[in-house]
């Protein structure tokens, strides 16, 4: 792990980049379009509304006394109801975003074998991280995520959120990318690598827990912030003081979001990178995308965590 991780080498070549570039054009050619039938549609939704409120109201102060009670009850309903058909009649813009994911993510990350993007579902690896109990979370809000392969790569990514609890006693115990991919050579076992409890919980442990399968790397300023759990303490600790070591130096100086968190089980690498940013951003209806501007940025995050990957993948 003392190899650095080479994006550049990644980068997608002319022919490629020409592509997702001709597919940005086409839909600029188009959005005006769009746009112009999505605000036709809010107007006959919204003026619609508007004279059937009129009639109403007209019908209800003709019939009401003289407190106007009717009326004004009315008027009251009429409004709550106005923000409900508000949203509605901007559903189409809204689902256009989703779909224009759909239409371009391919695209423009076409330099990814059989790559495949979806939003809002749960990636099949979230269940077996949770049962790792790398977080005790119970349940995830999940984004945007995308898989395929690079250069040999099997590979899976979700924006996610891990949560624990419900309602007030919800709790976020991680935000940001959650990067699932095999390794070169499987683990005999799992190896777990968590944030350090702080002192509170480590005495607690220390009183009422079991610490047999707690491993350190022997490098104080790593053993600060992380705990190593292994079932296989004779393969982990050679790992933890070498390769793993390196690979934490290297995000604790480069990913400047949180710590990263990491699990092995047998041929299965778990990276979590924590992260503010949104990955899959793209203009709303009313501008066009800028390749520069818009997907470049894109896709040289996602070969960044390529690179970073490909660097992992040679644990174990």
């Amino acid at each position: 792990m003392e190899e650095k991780a080479n994006s550049g080498q990644y980068m997608p070549d002319a022919e490629r980049r020409a592509r997702a570039e001709a597919a940005i054009d086409e839909y600029n050619v188009e959005r005006p379009q769009i746009l112009s039938s999505a605000y036709l549609q809010v107007a006959m939704y919204f003026g619609g509304y508007i004279i059937f409120s009129a009639l109403l109201l007209y019908g209800a102060y003709a019939n009401d006394d003289a407190k106007h009670r009717l009326f004004g009850f009315t008027g009251a309903l009429l409004m709550v109801g106005a923000f409900y058909v508000w949203d509605f009649a901007w559903k189409p813009v809204k689902d256009h975003q989703m779909v224009l994911r759909y239409r371009l993510f391919p695209e423009i990350f076409g330099f990814v074998e059989n790559v495949d993007y979806s939003h809002g579902q749960q990636p099949w690896f979230l269940e077996d991280l949770k049962q790792l109990k790398l977080l005790r979370f119970t349940r995830s809000k999940n984004d945007d995520a995308l898989s395929g392969n690079h250069e040999g790569l099997d590979f899976s990514l979700v924006e996610t959120s891990l949560v624990s609890g419900s309602g007030k006693n919800e709790t976020t115990l991680f935000k940001g990318l959650v990067f699932h991919f095999p390794l070169d050579h499987p683990f005999d076992g799992t190896l777990i690598v968590a944030r350090r409890g702080n002192w509170l919980q480590e005495k607690v442990r220390d009183l009422f827990g079991n610490r047999d399968d707690v491993l350190e790397c022997g490098d104080p300023e790593i053993d600060a912030f992380y705990e190593f759990r292994s079932s296989n303490l004779a393969a982990a600790q050679p790992l933890i003081q070498g390769a793993l070591a390196s690979a934490l130096r290297f995000f604790s100086r480069d990913w400047r979001d949180g710590d990263v968190l990491m699990a092995l089980d047998g041929k299965a690498c778990y990276l979590l990178l924590p992260s503010k940013k949104d990955y899959f951003a793209l203009p709303s209806i009313t501008e066009d995308i800028d390749f520069a501007r818009d997907a470049e940025p894109m896709i040289r995050d996602l070969v960044v965590l390529l690179a970073l990957a490909h660097l992992v993948r040679k644990l174990g």
